[in-house]
């Protein structure tokens, strides 16, 4: 079976939110004044609500789906222009929920270019445990180098101690994760001490967030010469990552138009009948003035 779109809503003008003064955003949004668009968008904007809302049904179907088309909804991109797309979505299943909210910038004209989506938040709760999602960050010290000690740790992450050189990092299930820091900081025992290395292993980290074996440590200059000593004491050990959640949304150009994607079931959700629900916030197009002098 094939994903569905269950239902959408949302109205929008590009004058009302581009170019209206403030007081006939007021009229429009609470005096009933205006079309149905300027009135849903001047609402939207005043009490901070999405502009569009989109609900998709799927069982067992990994492909994309288009939500919103943006362009055919009354979106405008103008030429050298810049308009903030923040998207926010949720996906559900018997037992899980994910949430993540993004931002991308779209640069107007003819044909608008996307310039890149940001995680800005997100958190999953998978079967009753909660995690972070986006940005997130676990900090330790390692006695013996064996024994880790956590100093923080964002919600749900977690690092075993050390055996045989690596160490079992407990993650989301996820999408994609990137790696933004992992450093060590240690007082040196003696000037010629070893040096000490650490690393990501992806290999068991992306997808269903088994962990095993994701950190791992070493001396020397090459990751075959296993650490099995204490060259170092008082050693601080810093992760810092991205963490994506298994479902996407994303906005996509289909020729000219731009339009809300998303997909509606990942193969690292255990889980073959769930609800993506999405909300869609249309920043002001942005257009600041030259003059070649």
């Amino acid at each position: 079976m094939t994903a569905t779109l269950t239902w959408k809503t949302g109205d929008f003008d590009p004058y009302t939110r581009d170019q209206a003064a403030l007081y006939q955003k007021l009229a429009y949004a609470f005096l009933g004044v205006g079309t149905a668009a300027q009135r849903a968008t001047a609402q939207a904007e005043v009490l901070k609500q999405p502009d569009f809302k989109a609900e998709v049904q799927a069982t067992t179907d990994t492909s994309n789906l288009q939500a919103v088309d943006l362009t055919d909804e009354g979106v405008t991109f103008p030429s050298r222009t810049i308009r903030e797309i923040r998207l926010r979505s949720w996906c559900l299943t018997d037992n899980d929920t994910y949430f993540y909210e993004t931002v991308e910038s779209v640069l107007g004209g003819t044909t608008p270019v996307l310039l890149g989506q940001k995680i800005v938040n997100g958190w999953s709760e998978q079967n009753g445990t909660a995690f972070d999602l986006g940005r997130v960050h676990f900090a330790a010290t390692i006695t013996a180098l064996t024994t880790i000690t956590t100093i923080f740790a964002s919600k749900g992450l977690a690092l075993s101690d050390i055996a045989s050189g690596v160490a079992d990092l407990v993650v989301p299930q996820n999408r994609l994760i990137l790696n933004k820091g992992c450093t060590l900081d240690a007082t040196l025992v003696s000037v010629t001490a070893a040096g000490v290395n650490v690393a990501i292993n992806y290999t068991n980290l992306d997808g269903l967030g088994a962990g095993t074996g994701a950190v791992v440590f070493w001396e020397g200059f090459t990751t075959t010469d296993v650490l099995t000593d204490d060259p170092k004491v008082g050693t601080r050990l810093d992760l810092a990552f991205e963490i994506w959640p298994p479902h996407n949304h994303r906005l996509v150009m289909n020729s000219n138009n731009v339009e809300v994607q998303v997909t509606a079931v990942n193969a690292n959700i255990n889980d073959d009948n769930l609800k993506h629900y999405v909300e869609v916030f249309v920043g002001k197009a942005e257009k600041q003035g030259y003059s070649a002098v």
